[in-house]
């Protein structure tokens, strides 16, 4: 929704709720142990761990959390968990990850307890993006926003100044996008050194939003059992990719990095000159250790598309289960990771941008404290992004899994594999509006 900073009035005449972990009616008396499954390393579980006793443990007594690490093959083993009534009562999860467990019924709707315990004024610290992207097509609202992370445009400097490229800036369109990522590869006979772009469009979570900009969808939002990617202007966002990928050789090729089944180090290639420029989340802290300064670099707009300006925007949460047994307790502690000074804490310790307003402003100043030379990569564009209001979530198929299982495939084909043209989608349409019957 272009232009929308924060969340409008929602939800009418509700109970107050102080700003920063607001107590529910019967907060007081909410009790007992809390699991939390935890999605980082053990250094910032046990800085997690800390900070909460210290805080949360101190205001809510009555309330032990216990941090447990997210294990190998998570998802698998926490649909098991939740099926043998033994899960983590709270979870990290997202969008295009949580319908696995919301549609099996799994997930606490919190939209009910959202409107006893917070006033519209109180909601409006948060981002009206990405607030109305964690209500899921069932209606329900899966969880408590943890972070933001959008998608923007890395460049390195050196690459531009040796090419004699100006850097991009917010006025950049994909011809001037392309025209510079021409001019930045190098190449030696058929080896690539430096590729212009890197962009995962195989990625279930990334391919959309280039349909969108291009003035395409990948499903219709009034019908999610009616595939659009096959329209004319999606196949022209497709063939933009392909065509820098296959014909022109600008854009960075997948089993060119590491054999499929095998992960690569985007910040360390691009660290180490591979790509002039990459399409990816903003991790100021984990960029700023592992480029170690041996680059000049900068974060940008990713270039607005023919039709409009569209990018991942994330809705990473927590999500309460909805076989615990402490309900009262969980939806405590939600509420107090999504208030004002666990943000204020979490952006001390991971840099990453914060989901609320009232923390947006320190986020830069944060950041520029712990690593200064984050100074001069233009930090400024992520609450730009938040204001202008781009970033955003895409809409679900139907049966989502179902549509992923068939179309997944299909992107490796013709992105990974090579050889296929685009017009292969339109096959591939037609087999999945077939499933979601």
């Amino acid at each position: 929704m272009a232009g929308a900073t924060v969340l409008a009035a929602c939800g009418g005449d509700t109970a107050s709720a102080p700003a920063a972990g607001a107590p529910s009616s019967g907060g007081a008396s909410a009790k007992g142990t809390v699991r939390w499954q935890f999605r980082g390393s053990d250094e910032e579980l046990k800085a997690s761990q800390a900070y909460l006793d210290s805080t949360f443990g101190k205001d809510k007594p009555n309330i032990k959390v216990t941090l447990e690490p997210a294990p190998d093959g998570r998802d698998e083993k926490l649909v098991a968990a939740m099926v043998g009534g033994n899960a983590p009562d709270v979870f990290e999860s997202w969008t295009d990850n949580v319908t696995q467990y919301a549609d099996r019924g799994q997930v606490l709707d919190i939209e009910p307890l959202v409107k006893r315990d917070y006033k519209a004024d109180d909601l409006k610290d948060f981002y009206e993006w990405q607030w109305r992207d964690f209500v899921l097509p069932s209606k329900i609202r899966f969880g408590m926003p943890k972070y933001v992370n959008v998608m923007f445009t890395w460049y390195n400097k050196d690459l531009f100044d040796k090419a004699g490229v100006k850097y991009p800036d917010e006025k950049w369109t994909h011809d001037d996008y392309m025209t510079a990522a021409k001019k930045l590869t190098r190449s030696k006979g058929d080896q690539t050194d430096t590729f212009g772009m890197m962009y995962p469009v195989w990625s279930w979570d990334r391919f959309w939003y280039r349909l969108e900009m291009f003035g395409g969808e990948a499903v219709s939002d009034k019908d999610p059992s009616k595939p659009l990617f096959d329209s004319d202007k999606a196949l022209q966002a497709f063939e933009w990719v392909r065509k820098a990928i296959w014909d022109d050789k600008v854009m960075a090729q997948r089993l060119l990095l590491a054999p499929m089944g095998q992960s690569f180090n985007t910040q360390a290639l691009f660290a180490a000159g591979k790509f002039a420029m990459v399409e990816d989340g903003v991790y100021p802290f984990s960029m700023a250790k592992t480029i170690e300064k041996k680059i000049k670099w900068g974060y940008s707009h990713v270039p607005a598309g023919p039709v409009k300006r569209r990018v991942l925007g994330t809705t990473d949460g927590w999500v309460g289960w909805k076989g615990t047994k402490v309900q009262d307790a969980v939806w405590e502690l939600m509420k107090y990771l999504g208030g004002k000074d666990h943000q204020v804490n979490q952006t001390r310790t991971t840099g990453l941008l914060p989901i609320r307003t009232s923390v947006l402003d320190q986020w830069k100043k944060i950041c520029i404290e712990k690593y200064p030379e984050l100074a001069d990569v233009n930090l400024d564009v992520g609450p730009a992004a938040m204001k202008m209001g781009y970033p955003g979530n895409r809409v679900l198929f139907k049966k989502d899994a179902e549509a992923r299982q068939i179309l997944s495939p299909a992107l490796e084909k013709v992105f990974i594999v090579g050889g296929t043209p685009v017009s292969y989608f339109k096959d591939v349409a037609k087999e999945v509006e077939a499933k979601m019957k």
